[in-house]
């Protein structure tokens, strides 16, 4: 999708409010109908014409303090990652994917071998 600037927004927005004629505005600055829609939608909503900022859902994709972590690693006997999950989120307070866990436990060099504990 592509980003358009703040003064194209502008631009049409004032386009439109004078002619009241959304057709004649998206074929003279080339956008969608959609689009046009859109910036009149936002600017009713916020008083401008700066796009949203998206909201990060769910879980982080880093762990917040890795000192910690190792810590909590090292008193901590698993056998299975995803043993691990809802024990991570009970000490630390915020959720954490499968994935992120995997790479960390990987990183501190951590094997398991048949059947046996990691470490």
């Amino acid at each position: 999708m592509p980003k358009y600037s703040l003064e194209l927004r502008n631009a049409a927005i004032q386009m439109y409010k004078k002619t009241d004629y959304k057709v004649a505005v998206c074929k003279e600055f080339n956008i969608s109908r959609v689009t046009l829609d859109a910036w009149i939608k936002l600017e009713e909503e916020t008083g401008s014409l700066h796009p949203k900022t998206g909201n990060k859902r769910g879980a982080p994709s880093h762990i917040k303090n890795w000192n910690e972590f190792q810590v909590f690693v090292k008193e901590t006997k698993f056998k299975n990652i995803s043993d691990l999950i809802p024990l991570f989120e009970t000490r630390f307070g915020y959720p954490v994917s499968y994935a992120v866990l995997v790479r960390a436990i990987h990183l501190l060099g951590l094997r398991r071998r048949r059947g046996r504990f990691y470490g």
